[in-house]
């Protein structure tokens, strides 16, 4: 009789689960954009720099553009070409509340297609930057922009902030764009 009640809760609990984590753009109508300069517009120009709000992990600025000639929307984009090793950028801390579920996306685009993924993340901080939260989503990228979507709920309850993490994957003859980087509070969880 256990095993059946435990079956039943993990059944009950994968139907209340998928249906609040399934989230899609019409969710984000009306909602603000929690990622700053999401479409690396902001900043004073600089091919050799990244746009304000952004950063890299590592030490592979050799690779990446601030480009102004193939954006999604706006005029720049970052442009990511032949990288030589794995390759992190990383959005300012954003506030969030842990009693949301979050909606994130990015747009990008690849000078051939191929079945190289890229991966994009929301990590959730706590008050002292601990990270306590993480959640992570691989998409492929086709020649034309293509969207690669996350959803993460059910944060930890000292979640404070977040950031969107892109990893781009070493493959020296690959050119990448990334453009619209956003992050959205959809739904508030009920307890």
């Amino acid at each position: 009789m256990e095993k059946i009640i435990i079956a039943l809760l993990v059944v009950l609990s994968s139907c209340f689960f998928g249906s609040v984590m399934d989230f899609s753009e019409e969710d984000i109508n009306d909602k603000e954009n929690k990622v700053f300069n999401a479409s690396f517009e902001d900043g004073e120009y600089d091919p050799q720099k990244l746009p304000d709000g952004w950063f890299l992990l590592e030490d592979t600025f050799d690779y990446i553009t601030w480009d102004n000639e193939n954006p999604h929307t706006g005029s720049k984009s970052l442009e990511v070409k032949h990288p030589q090793t794995n390759i992190n950028i990383i959005s300012d801390a954003f506030p969030i509340d842990a009693d949301h579920v979050y909606y994130s996306r990015l747009f990008v685009k690849t000078n051939y297609n191929s079945n190289q993924s890229i991966t994009i993340r929301f990590l959730a901080f706590d008050s002292k930057g601990k990270r306590v939260s993480k959640f992570s989503k691989k998409g492929l990228p086709k020649q034309d922009w293509t969207q690669i979507d996350i959803t993460s709920g059910f944060l930890k309850s000292t979640a404070r902030f977040g950031r969107i993490i892109i990893s781009i994957p070493k493959k020296s003859d690959k050119m990448y764009w990334l453009d619209d980087v956003e992050s959205y509070a959809v739904y508030r969880i009920q307890k």
